[in-house]
């Protein structure tokens, strides 16, 4: 293993580069202890020594991330990636904190579902997950398990609007039809918003 380039990133950090890919970002100080230099190359005790200590640093720094909140295993991936790990280093970082139970992308569903339930529509509550870089298995089956429907959002929204299922009877045509829109926008469907606007009355708001 060669040291192939060590560049500036910020005043204080080095991104190393070995055998020609970026591999890590030491310190300066780091980059002091282990003597590090373009074109040094690394015999199996020192290599062996060098790749558990940035594995070690990998597991940290994805421990001081999860501290600060949880986060889907993707989306931790690329925490450390933005941190200057390579893959390699990066799904070390990730296989540490797993083998710990820390990372769980089912209970960071089961968690963003607690947060929106009944404020968001199935359609973007699944976008949602997704950005995160959650699987659609995972989706799939904590949305099935959380009997979320989107007559529970759309029920809050105009409970939030109306105390009355007359003021929606009331309505002109033209404020209806502003008001489904800005439903559709939400990611709701034209049929399960009308259905609930002319059901509102008979709908037990303790369910939402």
């Amino acid at each position: 293993m060669t040291v192939t380039a060590i560049e500036s990133v910020t005043r204080h950090k080095m991104r190393v580069s070995l055998d020609g890919e970026p591999a890590f970002v030491f310190t300066d100080r780091e980059i002091r202890e282990w003597n590090l230099t373009e074109e040094m190359e690394f015999d199996r005790a020192e290599e062996e020594a060098l790749v558990q200590y940035v594995c070690r640093e990998a597991a940290r720094t994805a421990m001081n991330l999860l501290v600060k909140r949880d986060y889907a295993q993707a989306e931790l991936y690329r925490k450390l990636r933005e941190r200057g790990y390579s893959e390699y280093f990066a799904r070390q970082g990730i296989a540490y904190v797993s083998s710990y139970h820390y990372l769980d992308d089912e209970r960071y569903a089961r968690q963003m579902i607690g947060g929106y339930k009944g404020t968001a529509s199935r359609k973007m509550m699944m976008n949602k997950m997704k950005q995160k870089g959650l699987s659609d298995d995972v989706i799939r089956e904590v949305m099935e398990a959380s009997e979320w429907t989107d007559e529970m959002g759309i029920t809050r929204e105009l409970h939030r609007r109306f105390s009355s299922a007359e003021q929606i009877e009331e309505m002109a045509d033209k404020e209806r039809q502003k008001l489904i829109q800005s439903l559709m926008r939400k990611g709701y469907g034209y049929g399960d918003i009308t259905h609930v606007m002319r059901h509102f009355g008979e709908i037990d708001q303790e369910r939402v």
